[in-house]
């Protein structure tokens, strides 16, 4: 009894389906590298942004909160425990940061303004609260003509400031901003007392123009 064997085009056909199915398992196991890469550096990212962070409050807290806004940016070649001899060398040579400390803007008025238009027009303050509803509307939109977001700003800028810092990888600020390779912390002060300090640096500026 004759054996048939393979033909030319069902090896050919063979050879063709184990290379695409090759190729779509090295795709596949390259995009889930470059993944986990780029959740590892988000993940060093992170962990960095916090350390700067961390630095630009205490910073702020010691130095005490100053007229006009902080800015301060750098690598972090340095970074490391001289005590433990600990050093991370290459390891973050890619990531670089910059941190601000400024003033916040307030939208308060426009915001209480936008509300209370869209309750009255909803018919939320009508009915038998009606003449209460329009009262509060006519006494926000009072509130609004005398203090703008402008002025609230200009109240409370003595006791919040603004904490943002980006941690960046790559080799081009903007480009790391248009790719998305950034993490970005933000968060808030508060000054109790509403003492302002001059800031030496833009006291510089100011005496060099």
């Amino acid at each position: 009894m004759r054996r048939r064997g393979f033909s030319l085009l069902e090896v050919m056909i063979a050879m063709a389906i184990l290379v695409v199915s090759l190729a779509i398992l090295v795709e596949t196991q390259s995009s889930a590298a470059f993944i986990t890469r780029e959740a590892e550096r988000i993940v060093t990212a992170t962990d960095l942004g916090q350390v700067k962070y961390d630095e630009a409050v205490f910073q702020v807290e010691t130095d005490g909160f100053q007229l006009g806004d902080l800015h301060e940016e750098g690598d972090f070649d340095d970074l490391g425990d001289e005590a433990m001899d600990l050093e991370f060398g290459k390891e973050l040579e890619d990531y670089h940061w910059e941190w601000w400390v400024s003033e916040i803007d307030v939208q308060l008025a426009g915001d209480l303004m936008g509300a209370a238009s869209e309750l009255q027009q909803s018919g939320a303050m009508g009915g038998q609260g009606g003449d209460m509803g329009a009262a509060t509307a006519g006494g926000l939109g009072a509130l609004g003509g005398m203090v703008n977001s402008e002025m609230l700003t200009q109240m409370i800028a003595p006791y919040i400031r603004e904490v943002r810092v980006r941690v960046w990888w790559g080799d081009d600020s903007d480009e790391a901003e248009e790719e998305g390779t950034e993490v970005v912390i933000v968060g808030h002060l508060i000054n109790p007392s509403g003492q302002i300090l001059s800031n030496p640096a833009n006291a510089e500026a100011a005496g060099a123009q």
